[in-house]
């Protein structure tokens, strides 16, 4: 078992991935043990990535409870739409100033890659590419930043599909990840915002039919 910053990332990673795949929920406990199993971490460097996934809003941790996979609350989950329409437009703005052949690689690369997860039905992969896709184009903006809020902010986008109640998600961003990377090739930041903000409020539209549809079924939302 090992101390110091890789161990830290080791467990950091281990515990957003597993949030990514869905086998760990909502509300779950985070067992040190199976983390330093897994992570291959000691005590420390157990406690400080926990401490790491806390600021970064993906684990809950309590005196009596320990630590646990974050809840967000309605009031939370608009928020984090909000937040990251205001990051992500200011972050697309200034990429399309220096829109380059790098940038542009990556991002068709994983758009391609989510294009043929989607044809062949494999819907989480093809989230995992989605996602990808936002932080991507926030590691090539030049703000370290924004990028690294940003990043934290789309590592909790799993937690919202507690309030899918298990239905696949209806709504594919994929169509408008190609016309943002048409609009950043031509230099538009504000063209390549307006898309990428369609997107993000169409999934925040989403995520609130869902909850007044479990309310109207006698179930009850979020606080």
């Amino acid at each position: 078992m090992k101390s110091g910053p890789a161990a830290e990332e080791r467990v950091f990673s281990v515990v957003v991935e597993a949030v990514q795949a869905q086998r760990l929920l909502p509300g779950e406990r985070l067992v040190e043990r199976e983390l330093a199993d897994v992570a291959r971490a000691n005590r420390q460097a157990i406690r400080n990535g926990l401490l790491r996934l806390k600021n970064a809003g993906l684990v809950e941790i309590s005196r009596n409870k320990g630590a646990r996979v974050a809840q967000l609350t309605t009031d939370e989950a608009v928020q984090v739409f909000e937040t990251r329409i205001v990051i992500e437009t200011a972050l697309l703005k200034k990429l399309a100033e220096q829109y380059d052949e790098t940038a542009a690689a990556a991002l068709q690369a994983i758009v391609r890659a989510e294009g043929a997860a989607y044809d062949e039905g494999r819907i989480q992969e093809a989230r995992h590419h989605s996602r990808s896709f936002h932080m991507e184009f926030g590691h090539h903006a030049g703000n370290q930043y924004m990028s690294r809020f940003l990043d934290d902010l789309i590592n909790c986008q799993p937690l919202l599909l507690q309030f899918r109640d298990g239905k696949p998600s209806e709504f594919s961003g994929h169509a408008l990840h190609i016309k943002t990377m048409g609009a950043l090739a031509r230099g538009e930041g504000d063209e390549a915002a307006h898309y990428n903000t369609e997107l993000l409020n169409a999934l925040q539209a989403e995520m609130l039919r869902d909850i007044k549809s479990a309310e109207e079924h006698g179930g009850a939302p979020p606080p």
